[in-house]
């Protein structure tokens, strides 16, 4: 058997698991049809997701639609929605997205409730959730019992390589997308054979005119105005290339080794802990990522010489910087106009009578310099004193003075290194 054939033999739900998902689903959307026929709201339910498609692996959550009719407004179907969650999810929690929508358990099977306006193919969409319920009819009119099968492998195939999932945090293959490329190439060796060969993007249909710059475009069967394939990165687009190559050549040694996690660098690692907002990770990680980047530009712009970053968000941020020096030397160079400037002697006479001086004023081709006195040369206290006043993100700022600065050496557990490291495995 081949092991992505025993993979998926470990994650395709068992006959219990289908039976519980599929008496779940039925019991919520007979409620809400209840609720809907007695309340008078025209409005339909639906289920979506992989597992109305039956391409669903082990554990996956139930996602139902209230897809109410055109003419009500976004505010009514909002709180509507919300109003009509909580009632069948007792236990229910908000969540934001494009729309607010209601999250809960039952029987510990997760389950989201989520409002939409009910659209047919080719009409105009009121937000991007609107034409989800179109997917699943799309994929349950194209699929049979072997594309079904080659889906899910699909999906196992790309897990293995951590590339499944388009949330932005991973910007990798939707279940969406892993239905819609199946059905394009009929089988998951087809695909595979593609990938392995490929140079360049991913286009589907390959005569599609280039109206989106992405690396991956992949225009959607139900919107043609759409590229489904948006949220892959060029990384997650290359790490496919690569892997389908090794798969080819049979080399499935490469997809089980051991992480290499090289602790002794000779660098410094420092990881920053912010505590994670309630709020869902499409809309936090970019706030972490202007984190990162701009922790990374203090590093730079003070000499700290930063040579590596990444971002983890799970319970709460977290981001990794590697960097060549712990401490700034005593002194720093400070450039001043040209001799020719007007503001030449204004520069000398404030210098001149600067306690921080240690050596100049002096010239060096057309300009002069002062060597002062470095004013800070611990890193974290220049972390701390530049991100003071800078706008890291609305749910994020409000954490800004409880940034918890951790110090990562060969000592340090080894897990905690894994949570980055692990982007680099197949």
């Amino acid at each position: 058997m081949d092991y992505l054939d025993e993979l998926l033999a470990r994650q395709i739900p068992n006959e219990e698991e289908t039976r519980k998902l599929a008496a779940i689903s039925s019991a919520i959307i007979n409620k809400i049809d209840n609720i809907c026929r007695n309340e008078n709201i025209d409005a339909t339910c639906v289920e979506v997701g992989s597992v109305s498609k039956n391409t669903n692996l082990k554990s996956s959550d139930i996602d139902i639609f209230i897809t109410f009719d055109r003419s009500y407004p976004v505010d009514y179907i909002e709180k509507k929605g919300l109003e009509i969650g909580h009632r069948v999810l007792e236990n229910g929690t908000e969540k934001y997205a494009e729309h607010p929508y209601v999250s809960g358990y039952i029987d510990g099977i997760k389950v989201d409730i989520v409002p939409a306006f009910k659209i047919g193919k080719g009409e105009k969409i009121v937000s991007t959730v609107d034409r989800t319920p179109l997917h699943t009819v799309y994929v349950n009119n194209n699929t049979d019992e072997k594309t079904i099968h080659d889906i899910r492998l699909l999906k196992v195939f790309l897990k293995s390589i951590n590339v499944y999932g388009s949330e932005i945090a991973k910007s990798g293959f939707s279940g969406y997308l892993c239905e819609v490329l199946i059905i394009h190439f009929k089988s998951f060796g087809r695909f595979i054979e593609y990938m392995a060969n490929l140079r360049g993007k991913l286009i589907i249909p390959e005569e599609t005119i280039d109206k989106f710059n992405e690396p991956v475009i992949i225009i959607d069967p139900v919107d043609p105005l759409r590229n489904a394939g948006a949220a892959v990165s060029q990384e997650n687009l290359s790490r496919l290339k690569l892997a389908s190559r090794i798969y080819m050549k049979g080399r499935t040694d490469l997809f089980n080794r051991i992480p290499v996690v090289k602790r002794k660098r000779e660098t410094n690692i420092k990881i920053f802990v912010v505590e994670k907002p309630d709020i869902i990770d499409d809309i936090i990680y970019p706030q972490a990522v202007r984190l990162k980047n701009r922790i990374w530009d203090i590093f730079q712009e003070n000499g700290f010489i930063p040579t590596a970053s990444e971002i983890y968000v799970g319970k709460d941020i977290e981001i990794l910087i590697e960097y060549k020096l712990e401490e700034l030397p005593g002194i720093e160079i400070h450039k001043g106009p040209p001799v020719e400037s007007n503001e030449a002697i204004k520069f000398i006479d404030v210098w001149n009578s600067n306690p921080r001086l240690m050596r100049g004023p002096y010239i060096m081709d057309d300009r002069i310099y002062v060597d002062v006195k470095t004013r800070i040369r611990n890193m974290e206290g220049i972390i701390r004193k530049e991100l003071k006043n800078e706008d890291i993100g609305k749910n994020l700022n409000q954490f800004k003075d409880e940034i918890k600065i951790l110090s990562i050496d060969e000592n340090s557990p080894l897990e905690v290194e894994k949570r980055f490291y692990s982007k680099y495995l197949f």
